[in-house]
């Protein structure tokens, strides 16, 4: 509304409304002589006033109260209706009656004309104070009720007060609803350690006073705030002022950087540029599920495709100066994020209708070597989160495809033994292959480096006669290593195997089970091997465990427990949640289904899809005591034939 700006500084502007223009005149000559300060427009119409009113920011209201076209305290009810500055009736024709309707009329202060000019001063002392205190009080607003972070006050574990970006952000429909009541209500923590926590924070000296905890929104998902602490008094009693802070999406995006780069780093043991792309493929699908993904590399002019997710495969060569995002992204060497491909000239139509799409180039010494790219069917579906984690992932596709140009033939011994570690891990059932490869070359290695060192400890002097073998022996022990590591890496990233109980401790041992969940997890003797690649069996078994925990969210058990058959493992997710809707169960697998907020709905869509392929499956039985979800999958012997 015109006329709620704060005027910060010391200066103060007066609207002075009155019929008699010689106590305007009187009025503004005193006032602005006892204080500098002030500044004073004079009207002496009511409507005038209120127009003027509306268009300018005063500080203050001064008006008569009987004038002949609109009294004064009718003129401070249109005023509300438009701003809140302070408004003063200055009368001399007083009475308590005429007080008490001011008052009810929204009037801040009450003063009676006085025919002494010593009167002045009193009216400036009063304007003055009533301006002072309605810019504390707009500056509260604007720093506490304005505030993007929640602000709670606390006496023990009790809400006091709150903001409305702390409602918004807690489990709590309104300020009113929330006051009164226990913060563990909405915080997943005890009453003690909480406390603990705020105490701790408060004593802090010359360190950020941070610590995070976990709290439930209105809608029941768990999420993750930075709070800090400040002891003070709140109506007598001690009490902790705290900011809250929600970090759920930074954690996110953590989390998604550090699981990113945990996979990328397998991608510099590969050396075919075609299983390069294939890994790096099954890396940007655990980023950007059920999209459609690109890996495209630069070649004598032209920008080629290696391998495509989520869409026929074209294999277009795009010339690099002529159109597409992807062309572009390329030849200008840096991201592009496009989320309507309407509006932009570059877009270049391929296999898909694609709305929205996000390009970034891996570039190696200053040119560009190869592009990643990912489009969506949707508009705006991509953020700067997603160009960020695309980002960090270019650097090391750059280093695994300058190896692969770097690399150099090799004779023909280290070729031979390539072709013999590739058929020993092509099969999971020839692993005592790889066992013998080990032992006939590693080992023959390091016992001649032991032999090397037992000689050393009776024969020092012999040091230098020996130095060159165990050199020699450290760098073939090295070779055979390395040849062990990206044939490994390789195989690991085509996506060959995983061990169901090691993703199962995975996932449990992650660490961001609310503390109100109660945890069971029953193992398997013996390892259970499927051929479902161990990134992407994570994720089908963090969709299971998420649903479950989100079907708590004021606290339960979670049990899950594997179960070995001759040929296959079964994985079941029990909940103690209230059961799944028949109307969901329904939809349950359909992609983009979902009840959620911030949810897409993709997670047991994929969970689904990703079991299936690998000849599994996925039961759901649900019921007023909890749901249980179990996974079916084929498993493959590691005992020799």
């Amino acid at each position: 509304m015109k006329g709620d700006k704060v005027n910060q500084g010391k200066s103060i502007r007066i609207l002075h409304v009155d019929d008699e223009e010689n106590q305007l005149e009187f009025t503004k000559l005193f006032l602005e002589e006892i204080d500098k300060n002030v500044v004073i427009d004079s009207v002496s119409d009511p409507n005038e006033a209120v127009k003027l009113a509306s268009k300018n920011n005063y500080d203050c209201i001064v008006s008569d109260y009987k004038m002949l076209t609109m009294s004064g305290i009718e003129l401070a009810q249109k005023v509300r209706e438009i701003s809140k500055v302070p408004f003063i009736l200055y009368t001399g024709q007083g009475s308590e009656e005429v007080a008490q309707s001011a008052f009810e009329a929204g009037v801040d202060d009450y003063l009676k004309k006085e025919s002494e000019p010593s009167h002045y001063q009193v009216l400036a002392k009063r304007v003055r104070q009533n301006v002072d205190k309605y810019r504390a009080e707009q500056l509260y607003h604007n720093v506490v009720d304005e505030s993007r972070d929640g602000i709670i006050i606390l006496t023990g574990a009790t809400v006091a007060f709150t903001n409305d970006a702390a409602t918004k952000m807690m489990c709590s429909e309104d300020a009113e609803s929330l006051v009164g009541r226990s913060i563990l209500d909405c915080v997943i923590d005890s009453e003690k350690e909480l406390l603990a926590k705020l105490d701790v924070a408060e004593k802090k000296k010359g360190a950020a006073p941070f610590f995070e905890v976990q709290f439930r929104t209105g809608a029941g998902a768990i999420r993750v705030a930075e709070v800090s602490s400040t002891g003070m008094s709140y109506l007598g009693q001690e009490a902790h002022l705290c900011f809250f802070r929600d970090v759920s999406r930074r954690k996110r995006m953590e989390e998604r950087l550090e699981v990113l780069h945990q996979q990328a780093v397998k991608l510099g043991g590969l050396m075919d540029p075609k299983v390069i792309a294939s890994a790096t493929l099954d890396i940007m699908m655990g980023v950007f599920e059920y999209q459609t993904l690109s890996f495209h590399v630069v070649e004598d002019g032209y920008l080629k495709t290696l391998d495509v997710r989520g869409a026929p495969r074209l294999g277009l060569s795009l010339v690099m100066d002529g159109p597409g995002i992807t062309v572009k992204a390329a030849r200008e060497r840096h991201s592009i994020l496009v989320n309507d491909v309407r509006l932009c000239k570059d877009f270049f139509k391929g296999s898909v209708n694609s709305m929205s799409e996000l390009a970034v180039p891996v570039v190696l010494n200053g040119e560009t070597i190869g592009v990643l790219n990912v489009e969506s069917l949707e508009l705006d579906d991509f953020t700067e989160e997603d160009r960020k984690l695309l980002e960090a992932l270019s650097p090391h596709v750059a280093y695994a495809l300058s190896r692969s140009k770097s690399r150099k033939p090799g004779d023909a011994v280290e070729t031979e033994k390539a072709l013999k570690l590739d058929y020993a891990l092509g099969r999971l059932e020839d692993a005592e292959k790889v066992e013998a490869m080990i032992l006939s070359e590693l080992q023959s290695s390091l016992r001649s480096i032991k032999d090397a060192s037992d000689i050393l400890r009776d024969q020092p002097e012999m040091l230098p006669d020996l130095a060159t073998s165990i050199d020699m022996s450290a760098d073939h022990a090295s070779r055979v290593a390395d040849l062990i590591r990206e044939k490994v890496s390789s195989s690991i990233m085509n996506g060959s195997f995983s061990e169901v109980n090691s993703v199962v401790r995975t996932v449990m041992e992650s660490g961001y089970l609310p503390r109100n969940i109660i945890v069971n997890n029953v193992y398997s003797e013996g390892a259970l091997v499927t051929e479902i690649p161990k990134d992407k069996m994570i994720r089908v078994l963090e969709n299971l465990v998420r649903n479950a925990v989100e079907a708590m969210p004021t606290g339960g058990t979670l049990e899950v427990k594997i179960m070995a058959s001759e040929d296959s493992a079964m994985i079941a997710v029990r909940d103690t949640g209230p059961g799944i809707p028949p109307h969901v169960m329904d939809r349950l697998f359909q992609p983009f289904n979902t009840t959620k907020q911030g949810h897409s709905g993709l997670g047991l869509a994929f969970a689904k899809k990703t079991v299936e392929a690998a000849g599994g499956s996925i039961e759901v039985k649900t019921g007023e005591k909890g749901t249980v979800m179990v996974v079916t999958v084929p498993t493959r012997s590691l005992e020799k034939d």
